[in-house]
């Protein structure tokens, strides 16, 4: 794992390689990554079942990135706009007398027949072309956005299943306990050791207990009608319930080596560097505007009496008119303002990937520490004291107030492990969204020792 590290964070600081060359060594390393421990591989890979088939279907079905997808279609329909205007024919009857009104056809002494085309100074349709053509590379990007955070929400919302899903479990669990609970109070009162208020607290915890189930169950349902939004379902459909998993741990380059992929991969810092280019190729399309067009008419003259005849127009736009330059001075003003402000939100944007990044890398690592120590020490800590406890209590060396004291801290502990867990694989995910990787894999994965 350590040399994978180095050859990765080596690569991005020292080859020199284009966008497509460092994202296929991202990829080749990912597939020499390490696997997870056989002992949880089994659960992690329904799990990992569950949330890619869901995922893969809200790539597919679900509705912004439909419309995103759409809008993108509009914008690659424009780019076929741009061409020379349509020529204008026309036909004129000349000196009709008014008598022959409103016949244009009696007595006309000249029928004109003309074309008339409208040419843009060279190199004004291929500017504007290519600012269009940018646009359509802009909204390609925003539709990976659109994806990238579809799949985010997707898996976040299974995350928080994941979590109820544990509730439930726990709540299962902690019913048996309360029946075991009672079932030892009886049979001390009945030996005449022991206090009938101690067995109606227990069937209180236990009626407490079923009524959080029935909630349990409900908010499944509610997350569940969440999920299946987001892949355009029927609110009904159902999910598998999501087994208990250990999350892979997973090593990461530094957050510098991060920052470069993020860089390569974010999409929504491709959708502003095409913005960029798209309001550079305006500009240039704007500059163009002091320049003239051209108009170009044929006519042909067909008469009463003579001989027909034949003309031709040309003639040109005067852009640089005192009454008409303000407007293009103006324009290339707000194009130029534009591309600044283009800029700011680039840089703006790539310092907040930058604290998104940092911030992802600081949570795994601490609910990392969590899950490793609520697995490694607190959930056995306070089993054993559990079961302590209900040995003395067997005995009448131990107050079922404590006994009920010490159930509740187990309770809590295990869901806040599961808490751990849940935030955890959340931050894994929100690091992917960060540095633009989420429809991909880990950099480096391994089991847990």
């Amino acid at each position: 794992m350590i040399s994978l590290y180095k050859c990765l964070t080596t690569v991005i600081k020292h080859a020199r390689l284009n966008s497509c060359a460092l994202l296929l060594t991202i990829i080749l390393l990912i597939k020499a990554s390490g696997q997870i421990l056989p002992d949880s591989a089994s659960n992690y890979e329904v799990f990992s079942a569950i949330r890619d088939s869901i995922t893969n279907e809200a790539l597919i079905y679900n509705q912004n990135i439909k419309a995103a997808a759409s809008k993108t279609d509009a914008n690659k329909a424009a780019v076929d706009r741009i061409t020379l205007d349509p020529p204008q024919l026309s036909v004129e009857f000349f000196q009709a007398p008014i008598s022959s009104f409103p016949n244009p056809f009696k007595d006309q002494m000249e029928i004109d027949y003309s074309v008339q085309q409208m040419i843009p100074f060279p190199g004004k349709l291929s500017a504007m072309k290519k600012a269009e053509q940018n646009r359509v590379r802009m909204s390609e990007a925003d539709q990976q956005t659109v994806k990238q955070e579809t799949i985010r929400l997707v898996k976040t919302a299974l995350y928080e299943l994941y979590l109820i899903d544990r509730s439930i479990d726990i709540n299962k669990s902690s019913q048996n306990l309360f029946k075991n609970i009672i079932a030892i109070a009886l049979k001390k009162y009945e030996n005449g050791m022991g206090k009938q208020t101690d067995i109606l607290r227990a069937q209180s915890e236990l009626t407490k207990l079923v009524n959080d189930s029935i909630s349990l169950v409900q908010k499944r349902q509610s997350m569940t009608a969440m999920i299946n939004a987001y892949r355009n379902k029927h609110v009904d459909a159902p999910i598998p319930f999501i087994p208990e998993i250990l999350p892979p741990q997973i090593i990461y380059p530094s957050i510098d080596s991060l920052i470069v992929i993020a860089k390569i991969s974010r999409p929504e810092l491709h959708s502003m560097t095409n913005g960029i280019a798209m309001q550079k190729s305006e500009l240039v399309s704007v500059k163009k505007e002091y320049f003239p067009d051209f108009m170009i008419r044929g006519s042909y003259k067909q008469m009463a009496t003579g001989t027909d005849d034949w003309s031709l127009m040309v003639g040109i736009t005067l852009p640089v008119a005192p009454w008409s330059i303000g407007k293009y001075k103006a324009e290339e003003r707000r194009s130029e303002a534009l591309i600044k402000q283009a800029h700011s939100e680039y840089e703006n944007m790539f310092n907040m990937i930058s604290a998104q990044i940092k911030d992802a890398v600081a949570n795994i690592n601490r609910y990392t520490q969590q899950v490793d120590l609520f697995r490694t020490t607190s959930i056995p800590q306070v089993e054993q004291t559990f079961q302590a406890a209900i040995a003395a209590y067997k005995t009448g060396d131990q107050d079922f107030l404590m006994l009920l004291d010490i159930q509740r801290m187990l309770l809590m502990t295990k869901q806040d492990y599961h808490i751990a867990v849940m935030n955890l694989i959340t931050s894994q995910t929100n690091l992917e969204r960060a540095i633009g990787t989420i429809a991909g894999k880990p950099i480096v994965s391994g089991g847990r020792s």
